[in-house]
């Protein structure tokens, strides 16, 4: 696994020195260092010895360090005019594409790639740094007056411009309250974090950011013939598989329907590109039948004729939360990096290198609220008519069907109000102040739809920046295969009627993927929740001991009424959440 690290200054180039500061600062990148001087920028990437994901050099004029998967590199390079595709990712054939991408696209390069990458590219006097559109890569920096650093790691960009490694307790409260925005910098004070989707450029001046990825501009662009949608589908799904099996690999398989059809498409192509099979991993639950999925994992290994390693996570949620947060440098919310870490390890152990995961798929192909909203409004009364039809068959009554039309009408204003009225106490615990809580901000009966599509896109990423330095310290990529962007653009141009045809969850990719994964998969109606097994392993000592015990204390929570409910040893699954998540900060701000 591997870091990319960068200084320019604004008259000349800053020391070698600085730059391999930055790489030593995160030694699980890699023990292996190369750096660059060009003009007045000084490049660097750090990689593993066995790594093949990261490089450094120059090519037409351009020196480029880039670290990760470049996807589509072959493609483009056809695009480029600059052979017939044959390329298979040497160092000089990465760079060669970058370069002359760059020269021909410029600030445009960035979203014709495709993959999981941070990239810094210097003609010697101007920069551009880019990541990958959705942010599975990191990408951090800073600007003083004389020089810009940008890293893997906001660590490492504290080790290039030497100033404090200290909290910003705004942003950490920002964080645990979750009223963080893209804009919201890194938990370590005075580095900025690089959105998602966005390049930064620096000729001279002050740095520009620039968004490189409108994904509301694609929203219901396209129609298709049904014939015409599952041959297109199986043609991008094929793609992002084969996209994401640059390695040997295993996969995290589930009983519902994300990871198996990621397995259904990877089984056969892995055992042709590499001669054996994929490997499964699946965690299994046998102290809570409720939430054990492992009858329906089987169907699946079965059906592909793919071995199954099932295994009880042994890891706890808040197991080594002080490791881990100085690790990532901030407190991350939801991510469990010690049960991230068992299962990379498990993977690492069958020789695999990549863990493929059904995760995320959800805000591609799953976010089916407002559509009856959007139809009404947009006045497209047959696909309205036919889900209320839909509705009234399943026993909904003429009552509440009227009652659901007057919602999906209703005026943003309306809505606030009701929200407001509406409100669950049990969402929020008692011993939280709602007043630090930003409240939904209700939008338009013609906007929700829109909105619900584009959730994947909102926020800073935090957890994913922590879940890849996971990856990195136990040298396994997670790839998942879903949010491949071809494939979330199709997606995305899909009209909401044909995106969501009927009533059913994930309707449409269900009758997509009929024939590939097993029927009993598809027609499951059942839907697990985990929180039976997350309930019965809730560490109550260790949260005490990071919660209550702790110096520190977060405004907003009150810790009188916390220790109460510690000591009972009674949280509610929502009451857990919370808490783990203030554990998260209170490991990060125990470095000080």
């Amino acid at each position: 696994m591997a870091a990319i690290a960068l200084a320019h200054g604004r008259q000349s180039a800053p020391a070698a020195s600085v730059v391999e500061a930055m790489l030593a600062a995160a030694p699980h990148r890699g023990p292996t260092h190369q750096t660059l001087i060009h003009g007045s920028t000084v490049l660097g990437i750090s990689r593993g010895e066995d790594d093949e994901d990261a490089c450094l050099g120059t090519d037409r004029g351009f020196a480029i360090c880039f670290a990760g998967s470049f996807d589509n590199m072959a493609d483009l390079g056809i695009e480029l005019g600059l052979d017939d595709g044959s390329r298979t990712g040497t160092v000089a054939d990465v760079l060669g594409v970058l370069a002359e991408g760059y020269r021909r696209f410029r600030e445009e390069l960035p979203n014709r790639m495709r993959g999981v990458y941070a990239v810094a590219i210097s003609d010697g006097q101007r920069v551009l740094c880019f990541r990958d559109h959705v942010g599975y890569r990191p990408l951090f920096y800073r600007f003083d007056t004389d020089a810009l650093y940008a890293a893997s790691e906001a660590k490492q960009v504290i080790a290039g411009a030497g100033i404090p490694r200290q909290p910003d307790l705004d942003v950490v409260e920002a964080i645990y309250f979750r009223t963080y925005d893209d804009a919201t910098p890194a938990a370590l004070r005075g580095v900025r974090r690089l959105p998602k989707a966005t390049s930064l450029s620096l000729a001279g001046g002050q740095p520009r950011l620039q968004r490189y990825w409108h994904p509301e501009r694609l929203l219901e662009t396209a129609t298709f013939s049904r014939a015409e949608l599952k041959e297109r589908f199986t043609s991008l799904m094929e793609q992002a598989v084969g996209r994401s099996l640059s390695r040997p690999a295993a996969i995290s398989l589930s009983g519902g329907i994300d990871s198996p059809a990621v397995a259904a498409f990877a089984a056969p192509i892995h055992r042709h590109r590499f001669g054996r099979p994929l490997q499964a991993l699946s965690v299994v639950y046998p102290r809570h039948p409720s939430v054990d999925e492992s009858s329906y994992v089987k169907i699946v290994t079965a059906a592909l004729d793919i071995p199954l390693h099932a295994y009880e996570q042994t890891a706890n949620a808040v197991a080594d939360l002080r490791r881990w947060t100085a690790l990532a440098d901030t407190p991350y919310p939801a991510a469990a990096l010690a049960q991230y870490e068992e299962d990379y390890l498990r993977a690492r152990a069958l020789d695999a290198r990549v863990l493929l995961t059904g995760e995320h798929a959800e805000f591609v192909m799953g976010m089916q609220w407002h559509v009856l909203d959007h139809l009404l409004t947009h006045r497209r009364w047959t696909p309205a008519a036919r889900q209320l039809r839909e509705r009234r068959g399943r026993g909904a009554s003429w009552i509440g069907l009227t009652r659901l039309v007057l919602r999906s009408l209703a005026s943003d204003r309306v809505m606030a109000a009701r929200n407001r009225f509406a409100a669950r106490p049990a969402s929020v615990p008692a011993w939280i102040d709602r007043s630090r809580l930003v409240p939904d901000d209700p939008v338009s009966a013609r906007e929700r739809w829109r909105d619900s599509q584009l959730t994947g896109f909102v926020g800073p990423g935090i957890s994913l920046e922590a879940e890849e330095v996971c990856q990195q310290v136990c040298g396994v990529r997670s790839r998942k295969p879903w949010t491949d962007i071809d494939l979330w653009e199709f997606f995305l141009s899909l009209p909401a009627e044909m995106k969501f045809p009927d009533l059913r969850a994930k309707g449409l990719v269900r009758d997509l993927l009929r024939g590939r994964v097993p029927d009993e998969i598809l027609d499951r109606r059942d839907k697990t929740v985990f929180d039976a097994a997350a309930m019965a392993d809730v560490d109550y000592a260790a949260l005490r001991g990071l919660l209550i015990d702790s110096p520190h204390r977060i405004s907003g929570v009150d810790y009188r009424r916390l220790a109460a409910a510690l000591d009972a040893e009674r949280l509610t699954p929502i009451e857990y959440r919370w808490a783990r998540n203030l554990a998260n900060v209170h490991a990060f701000l125990s470095q000080w």
